[in-house]
């Protein structure tokens, strides 16, 4: 439970000569393709199988499966482990994935057809198409649909509630819009482009009221149908027995399946073929022209992005990447697309010279990046597409010390998840990277400093720092190539406002639903060494925000991306904290379960907490559509009715009890101590 808790919370693809794709059983669990006479595709296939079943075995993903097309035609393709257990039905090719993010894609290509037709441009106001889109902050009206697509809308970044569900949420896109109404911007839009779902969502709310269609009825007539995606959809196809579930790597049970409501950022299903088909249908301008294809594939982040001309995430529209690094390098262009949902982990590459699509889904955890890189560096090799050239060894970095003018950037940074510090020694002429724990700042790591300008962990990567638009920044570049992306941006330390309602504070979420995947306590709490700043997180991330009041936290760092606003109010003489669209009350006001106490639901989204004052075992006969949630004293998951339905649970004085159903709902329990 700690462990499904802790990801949920951080939780933030093509055409050759004539081949008969044969797929037969592999081992009882598995598919596998016949080979071409005249190109062999063996290293690619052997890539492909070893790096999967690596990450398989390895104990993070349940199962996955592969796509190669090369110029029209699936030359490879291949199903692994299985994806039902219970009904010993192995991943085979009609087997769905959630793809989690690569979805982007398809919202930026609806756009664009929208564009053709003349019913949307890209550099106008989304409120021009979305007339009900309105925020707290006035800056909104300046948003175009380009911004939305390229990551620069200066939107917060998710809204979570209910994204990832155990069942769909008819109302998602309505209190999205909410939301976004009682919201602000982190930064003026169009300036920098910091990876943003919220974007995504907001874009499949124009696909709707600009088409008059539902996204999912749009993309089925105007892209599956048109690339030939027969197993695609957006959620899983209804009744379908043939979808990749996700088990629990401790014992092994199923995850409910999982429905990803942020349709447009995250919420298709598919096969890794029908992704390839998707590329190709790209490549041969079935879904778009030429000249748009251009466009959607071009850079188009911000003027503020950092470093100018080469950042990792050289977005287009959608596009993660429009120029893989490690590809650029050797002269090949690679378009790449990356997704994550909570139980779901993909990757799509094109490349459009050569005329390549490579898509690998797992239902799990696997570096899905590192494994595709793998198996289309060996695809190209097989081919002979790599270009010749002469390449000598750089050499070697020397350490060296530490220059005066890198002085100046000792000090405090933020980055999602993380409160930094940052300190030189000039005498050992290395930096000490220290994060913030909850209660001081504690070394994660001492690096040096070299003659070509860089400090080097051990991983190979590579930290320096940029003072770029009057922004401190920590740069992260890669090993292989000197693309690079920020990972840091300092923070001032002057800001005397009184922490004293967010100190040391756990947070009890009140407006849980049912088929919330999200399942998560909030922790707020002051930094001493920052005053007028608290951190924002639980189970280990400490994000840091201003306080614009006693009751009011803001975002401070454009440069990153999935921050939140918080507010406290007081309700009923309680303090209640708002987030996202979350409602939260302070633990410490969370009354003890009483004898013989009736729990029912007053009111629809107000859930009833309850803290249990003795050891022993608790068991709720529940109503149907409701569900149960205890959380240790610790305030890590321990009990979640929504995974496993138990008759009674062990509980730990000082638990909580979280009732969750309709209004009206009651909860007969019984605690035995």
């Amino acid at each position: 439970m700690r462990e499904r808790m802790k990801k949920m919370f951080k939780k933030m693809l093509t055409i050759g000569l004539s081949l008969i794709v044969l797929l037969v059983p592999l081992s009882g669990c598995a598919t596998t393709p016949s080979q071409s006479q005249s190109q062999s595709y063996e290293k690619t296939m052997v890539t492909a199988r070893t790096e999967i079943w690596k990450a398989i075995s390895g104990g993070g993903a349940s199962s996955a499966t592969v796509a190669v097309m090369d110029n029209g035609k699936i030359v490879y393709e291949e199903g692994f482990a299985m994806a039902n257990r219970g009904d010993a039905l192995g991943v085979n090719s009609s087997t769905q994935f959630n793809i989690g993010s690569v979805s982007k894609i398809f919202t930026a290509a609806a756009v664009m057809q929208l564009v053709e037709e003349g019913k949307v441009d890209l550099d106008k106001p989304v409120v021009d198409y979305v007339p009900d889109f309105t925020m707290q902050d006035s800056r909104y009206k300046n948003i175009t649909v380009r911004m939305l697509l390229n990551h620069s809308s200066g939107l917060p970044g998710t809204d979570i509630y209910n994204g990832f569900a155990a069942a769909e949420d008819p109302d998602f896109l309505t209190n999205f819009m909410v939301y976004l109404a009682n919201s602000n911007l982190k930064d003026d839009p169009g300036v920098v482009s910091v990876y943003c779902n919220d974007g995504f969502t907001l874009a499949e709310v124009l696909i709707e009221k600009v088409s008059g269609q539902s996204y999912a009825e749009y993309l089925n007539q105007h892209i599956f149908s048109k690339s030939g995606m027969e197993d695609s959809s957006c959620y899983f196809k209804p009744d379908n027995p043939n979808i990749a579930l996700k088990y629990n790597n401790d014992d092994g049970s199923a995850l409910p399946a999982e429905y990803v409501n942020l349709m447009g950022t995250g919420g298709i299903s598919a096969t890794a073929a029908d992704l390839c088909r998707f590329g190709n249908a790209l490549l041969t301008n079935k879904i778009m022209t030429a000249e748009s294809f251009s466009e959607y594939t071009s850079p188009q982040y911000a003027p503020e992005t950092v470093p100018a001309g080469t950042p990792i995430t050289n977005y287009g529209l959608g596009w993660d990447m429009v120029s893989v690094a490690d590809f650029a390098e050797q002269g090949i262009q690679v378009l790449s697309k990356n997704g994550g949902t909570l139980q779901f982990n993909s990757q799509l590459y094109v490349l459009p010279e050569q005329g390549l699509a490579v898509a690998v889904i797992f239902a799990g955890t696997a570096d899905t990046t590192t494994i595709t890189n793998a198996i289309t560096q060996a695809l190209l090799e097989e081919k002979g597409a790599l270009p010749g050239s002469e390449t000598s060894a750089a050499a070697a970095p020397k350490p060296a010390a530490i220059p005066d003018q890198l002085g100046s950037f000792a000090g405090y940074y933020g980055a999602n998840g993380s409160t930094i510090k940052v300190e030189f020694d000039r005498q050992n002429n290395t930096m000490n990277y220290k994060k913030f724990n909850g209660s001081e700042f504690v070394s994660s790591g001492t690096y040096a400093y070299m003659d070509d300008g860089y400090f080097y962990l051990p991983s190979g990567n590579r930290l320096s720092f940029s003072d770029s638009f009057g922004q401190k920044l920590i740069l992260q570049t890669l090993p292989t190539a000197d693309y690079s992306l920020v990972v840091a941006q300092g923070i001032a330390s002057v800001n005397p406002v009184d922490t004293q309602n967010f100190a040391n504070k756990w947070w009890i979420p009140t407006n849980f639903s049912a088929i919330d995947l999200n399942t998560f306590v909030a922790a707020t709490g002051s930094i001493p060494e920052l005053p007028g700043f608290i951190y924002f997180g639980g189970d280990d991330t400490f994000t840091p925000y201003r306080l614009k009041d006693g009751n009011s936290a803001e975002m401070i760092l454009p440069y990153a991306r999935d921050l939140v606003e918080s507010r406290i109010s007081e309700v009923n003489g309680k303090k209640v904290l708002n987030m996202m669209s979350y409602t939260f009350i302070d633990a410490q006001d969370v009354a003890v379960l009483a004898k013989d106490e009736t729990i029912s639901i007053a009111k629809a989204n107000e859930n009833q907490v309850r803290k249990l004052d003795a050891e022993g075992t608790f068991g709720v006969t529940m109503p149907e559509g409701s569900r149960v949630i205890i959380f240790a004293p610790d305030f890590t998951l321990s009990y979640d009715s929504l995974y496993a339905v138990s008759e009674s649970v062990p509980v730990t004085a000082g638990s909580y009890v979280m009732f969750i159903g309709n209004e009206g709902d009651q909860f007969p329990y019984q605690y035995s101590f």
